[in-house]
């Protein structure tokens, strides 16, 4: 009985642990179960087995088309597992999921960011395996996605300012490492259909 329990009790806390990430169908999933711009910081926090910390800032960017001032964005940050999620007071159906999968070889550029801690889980976007695709040939080869590039144009030359995952008409960012190239961050943009 006790051997029975011993091997439960370790089951469950390498399940506890691990995290599984995954966009599909237009639906954000955590675990297994759906998360939406409505899930609460407790529920999130229970689903993900840790604390949430919470900060409010202003968006320089945005303007509230209802009140005319800049939008405020609600972050729930768990830096101990790679993630936040952000709600924006403008339209409470939005909702931004930040994960870093890989650091930045570059460590001033690493601390710089929202993030420190990568994530250990598991991201899947479209049933798409993300977390061992590192290189932009290798995101083009997913399935039922499309990836794209914003340039700016100097003279001449073109230069890429960002990547896209486009899946479902929602807005997926990629971040690189400038000296490697390879992936670092991913950032879902749930219900943003305009670029």
């Amino acid at each position: 009985m006790r051997i029975a329990l011993a091997i439960f009790l370790a089951a469950f806390n390498f399940v506890a642990r691990g995290q599984r990430i995954a966009y599909l169908h237009d639906s954000l999933f955590v675990n297994s179960l759906y998360v939406d711009a409505q899930t609460n910081k407790s529920t999130l926090d229970s689903l993900l087995n840790s604390k949430a910390k919470t900060r409010t800032s202003k968006d320089d960017d945005t303007i509230n088309p209802a009140t005319g001032k800049k939008v405020i964005r609600t972050t729930l940050f768990y830096y101990d597992l790679g993630l936040f999620f952000r709600k924006y007071d403008y339209d409470t159906t939005k909702l931004s999921v930040g994960i870093k999968l890989y650091r930045d070889s570059d460590p001033k550029e690493d601390r710089r960011k929202e993030l420190t801690e990568i994530f250990k889980g598991q991201l899947y976007i479209a049933d798409n395996y993300i977390n061992d695709k590192r290189t932009i040939e290798q995101l083009r080869q997913l399935k039922n996605c499309s990836v794209t590039t914003s340039t700016v144009s100097l003279g001449s030359y073109s230069y890429p300012l960002g990547w896209d995952i486009v899946y479902e008409q929602n807005i997926i960012r990629l971040s690189f490492d400038k000296k490697t190239s390879g992936l670092t961050d991913v950032f879902i943009h749930h219900n943003f259909k305009d670029r």
